[in-house]
């Protein structure tokens, strides 16, 4: 072997080295909106049950896992980028399978039901039928999707009662969109929105945390459940991402049912 051929098959053994390295350094990106507590930031920190159940598995999976907060929009513009490697509370939906791949298994179920104003609180409230014949201003997340039940609830200005995506444009008229989670609350407690439609854990979590317990509260009836997953997304350029997507699901259903999982809800809720 010549000397040039020689120099030739290091060069390119050293370029495969380093590619193999950074790929072995680089962190497994997750995003999120904030949903405490679920997945928020404190004190500089993302922290929350999804937090600590999925960073459980990924130090089984010896994969070192970023997490990152940031408003819907922004985190689902990084997964249809390929910016991101999976992502937090992310409902089944169509429209977002070209983009993820969804596990079968829920991270969480929700309840969600309407949030209110104590001191506005109706007697007899009977969920969607008298939020439309009190003509109540319904607040919203920009982006999340919902249950088909509540678009049916209120459709669309052109009749339409399929989620239409990021676009606010031409939603309903008793809709109000917000941008988070607090803004919605916040809203509701000046007064601005009427009631606002979300999880119960994490609705009654984030009141508290904002320090309104003594002026929100929430409507008894359920709205609908709804399961979130942790899908991963399909552009990664993480190495073997769908072999990781399919090892942490079969982790995931082991913590539910050896008790690891319950252990981490109790003690962010107990």
């Amino acid at each position: 072997m010549s000397n040039l051929i020689k120099h030739t098959f290091l060069a390119l053994t050293l370029i495969l080295m380093t590619i193999r390295h950074s790929f072995a350094e680089r962190t497994f990106l997750v995003v999120g909106e904030e949903f405490a507590p679920f997945e928020f930031e404190q004190e500089g920190k993302v922290v929350g049950i999804d937090i600590d159940i999925a960073t459980h598995i990924f130090n089984k999976l010896g994969v070192n896992a970023e997490f990152k907060i940031l408003p819907w929009r922004r985190a689902w513009s990084m997964v249809e980028a390929g910016e991101a490697d999976a992502v937090l509370t992310t409902s089944r939906k169509s429209k977002r399978e070209p983009f993820v791949w969804y596990p079968k298994e829920d991270m969480w179920v929700s309840e969600f039901v309407f949030f209110n104003k104590t001191d506005k609180k109706m007697d007899g409230f009977k969920g969607y039928e008298s939020a439309k014949e009190n003509n109540l201003k319904v607040g919203i997340i920009n982006g999340n999707s919902y249950h088909d039940s509540f678009w049916q609830a209120f459709p669309y200005n052109d009749g339409s009662t399929e989620f239409k995506g990021e676009d606010a444009t031409g939603m309903n008229k008793q809709i109000r969109v917000g941008t988070s989670l607090k803004e919605n609350l916040q809203k509701l407690a000046g007064g601005r929105i009427d009631i606002f439609a979300a999880d119960k854990v994490f609705g009654a979590y984030t009141v508290k945390l904002l320090g309104l317990q003594d002026q929100l509260g929430y409507y008894d009836a359920v709205l609908y459940s709804k399961g979130y997953p942790m899908p991963f997304v399909k552009k990664s350029t993480y190495p073997d991402v769908k072999a990781i997507a399919d090892k942490f699901e079969a982790e995931l259903a082991a913590m539910k049912k050896n008790g690891e999982y319950q252990k981490i809800f109790d003690k962010w809720l107990k």
